[in-house]
């Protein structure tokens, strides 16, 4: 038995094969090596506590999820840059956790498209 794929609510109806395909050549390879590059870099910035670095990794992850089509990451990187931006670091914590969900999902997909 197959097992179904969980797709974050953020993420249904989005035409993630088409976004994908949509993207100039080998920009697929550059989401992936940066998206997943930033997701770390604001993972780390977030256990130090250090909200400069919220803040650099947030925004360049506004501007590269901005390509997908899937409106929540971007606004969940800007709801994050914006709490560090007031050094309210508890205040981003639920958007980056949503964020990595979402972001991880689609970084999967970019690892295997088509399914």
């Amino acid at each position: 038995m197959a097992v179904a794929e969980t797709v974050p609510f953020e993420c249904q109806g989005v035409d993630f094969n088409k976004a994908l395909a949509n993207l100039p050549e080998r920009l697929g390879e550059l989401f992936f090596s940066s998206g997943e590059q930033r997701l770390l870099e604001l993972d780390q910035a977030m256990t130090r506590g250090d909200a400069q670095a919220v803040m650099d990794a947030a925004h360049s992850l506004a501007s590269l999820t901005g390509l997908l089509h899937i409106q929540a990451l971007p606004a969940y990187a800007q709801e994050i840059y914006a709490a560090a931006q007031r050094s309210d670091l508890d205040a981003a914590r639920p958007a980056h956790e949503r964020l990595r969900v979402v972001l991880g999902w689609a970084l999967g997909r970019v690892r295997a498209p088509g399914k």
